[in-house]
């Protein structure tokens, strides 16, 4: 009895690590080239879709907007995005329920982000920036706001 209460909990411990090893990150791009942070997408021990974003210092992480479905966004605009700043939970992360949703998600992740270490010589404000997280461009007729896919495992 003893080895089938050890050999479960080693299976369910495995499990746990499959499930929360399904992490991926995407690099934050800000004006199309420049890396200031990443973006990780990850599946949690609850089943929920966890989405944080990690902004490099200097830069400091100013408003987000998600977009998670399960066909890619034809729409660029941002702040038309499903989630949004409110529905965060902590600055940067949002945990999004997935009950009964596997496959292929589409992901477009956007935030602005500020460098006080940099005074722009026109506004005399600190640089601010638009990000995405790389991928696939959503419109090429429109600007470079780019989404990703993201594979929710079966049950």
């Amino acid at each position: 009895m003893k080895r089938f209460i050890v050999l479960s909990i080693v299976l369910l411990m495995l499990a746990g690590f499959a499930i929360t090893s399904s992490a991926m990150d995407f690099t934050l791009l800000a004006g199309k080239d420049i890396n200031v942070g990443t973006l990780t997408v990850e599946i949690d021990g609850n089943g929920d879709l966890v989405v944080t974003y990690a902004i490099d210092v200097p830069w400091v992480l100013g408003e987000t907007h998600l977009y998670v479905g399960t066909s890619a966004p034809t729409k660029s605009a941002p702040g038309r995005f499903p989630y949004g700043a409110d529905d965060a939970v902590e600055e940067g992360k949002y945990v999004i329920d997935l009950e009964g949703l596997t496959g292929i998600l589409y992901i477009a992740a956007h935030a602005e982000v500020t460098n006080p270490t940099e005074i722009d010589p026109i506004t005399l404000l600190p640089r601010e920036e638009t990000v995405w997280a790389d991928g696939t461009q959503i419109r090429s007729d429109k600007n470079w706001a780019m989404y990703f896919t993201f594979e929710v495992p079966a049950p």
